[in-house]
C-alpha cells in the first residue's frame, strides 16, 4: 500500500520567535518616530477680568496628550510652560484654557481654539495666551 500523506516543512520554534521579534521591533521603532514631545511656553493674560490673575493654563491637543501649568504669581500676565506628549511629527491643533481669578476667589474662565502645536527645529513652541 502506498503512503500518500505528503511531508511539510515547518518553521522551527526558533524561527517563529525571531520572526516576531523582528515585527514587534519594526512597530516599535516606526511608532516612536510617529509622535513627539513639544514644549509649549508663552506669557498668559488675565487683564480682560479686572483685578484677575492667571491661575490655571492647560493645553488640550486633538491628538496628544493634555498638560497644565499654575502660574506662580499674582500678576494679570504671567509666564508658563507645558510639555505635550504624543504629538504628531506633522503637528495638530490644540485649545488652550486659561482659569483667571481674584483676591476673593471668584474664577473666570476662556479658551483659544485652533493653536498650531507643531515640534519647531530647536527650543520650545511659542504660544502667547491673551
Amino acid at each position: 500500500m502506498r503512503n500518500f500523506s505528503s511531508k511539510r516543512k515547518t518553521l522551527g520554534p526558533v524561527a517563529v520567535v525571531a520572526s516576531l521579534t523582528l515585527a514587534a521591533s519594526l512597530a516599535t521603532i516606526s511608532t516612536a518616530h510617529a509622535a513627539v514631545k513639544v514644549t509649549v511656553s508663552g506669557t498668559v493674560s488675565c487683564a480682560k477680568f479686572p483685578d484677575s490673575a492667571p491661575k490655571t493654563v492647560t493645553i488640550t491637543p486633538k491628538k496628544g496628550t493634555a498638560d497644565s501649568d499654575e502660574p506662580p504669581g499674582e500678576a494679570k500676565v504671567e509666564k508658563y510652560t507645558v510639555s505635550l506628549g504624543g504629538i504628531p511629527k506633522g503637528g495638530t491643533v490644540g485649545t488652550a484654557k486659561v482659569v483667571c481669578a481674584d483676591d476673593e476667589g471668584d474664577t473666570n474662565t476662556y479658551k483659544i481654539s485652533n493653536i498650531q502645536i507643531k515640534k519647531p527645529a530647536s527650543g520650545s513652541l511659542t504660544v502667547n495666551l491673551a
